[in-house]
């Protein structure tokens, strides 16, 4: 179906490849995957890592990781079985293991599991040290307001509320956040943002 649908303009094809991702996901997400990986990866990358992934066997390689690890996988995941992820958990010394309650392999800011990571990364990685306030010194004082509520793992929508604002200026505050410390997910912000001391408030 993949290497048919690749690079075939007939919706089907990718609606099926983002639904194996991502079963959870609004038409507008799963649009927006979609053509991410489209315009990203060619057919030919894509096969490659495919075939080389169902070839991989770390079983005897994860055994000698020595540093701490946090490994999280969905319950529900289509893509690498949950087992697969507790057994990789297993064989890691002193390993902590979350299991999130999703069906997806692409975990959605807008999912109660998002809650789950976030929380499973604040326990996990140490305490902010103070470093990263320089990276901030460039955000105004509403996307300090908006990264506040993004370091508590709340998503756009929530954040719009909390704010009175739209949705999509919450979006857009969250993109130039983005462009602006330089970072590509809203997992790295969450993480930066966390080192910098935000996000430490309780979620009311």
């Amino acid at each position: 179906m993949i290497e048919l649908g690749w690079p075939n303009s007939t919706p089907a094809y990718g609606q099926f490849f983002a639904s194996l991702h991502m079963p959870d996901a609004s038409v507008e997400q799963s649009e927006a995957f979609r053509d991410l990986v489209r315009e990203t990866t060619s057919l030919a990358s894509n096969d490659a890592m495919r075939r080389t992934f169902s070839r991989i066997d770390v079983g005897e390689i994860v055994p000698k990781i020595r540093c701490p690890t946090l490994v999280l996988h969905s319950r529900g995941n289509a893509i690498i079985p949950f087992e697969q992820g507790r057994s990789v958990a297993g064989l890691i010394p002193g390993a902590r293991f979350v299991p999130l309650e999703s069906r997806n392999h692409v975990l959605l800011d807008t999912e109660p599991a998002w809650q789950q990571l976030v929380e499973a990364l604040d326990d996990f990685l140490p305490a902010p040290v103070g470093t990263g306030d320089l990276l901030l010194d460039d955000l105004t004082a509403r996307e300090r307001e908006v990264l506040e509520l993004v370091a508590q793992g709340l998503d756009n929508g929530t954040i719009g509320t909390r704010l009175h604002i739209s949705e999509r200026t919450a979006r857009n505050h969250v993109s130039a956040i983005l462009a602006k410390l330089g970072i590509n997910t809203r997992a790295q912000v969450i993480v930066r943002a966390r080192e910098a001391g935000f996000g430490r408030e309780k979620i009311r």
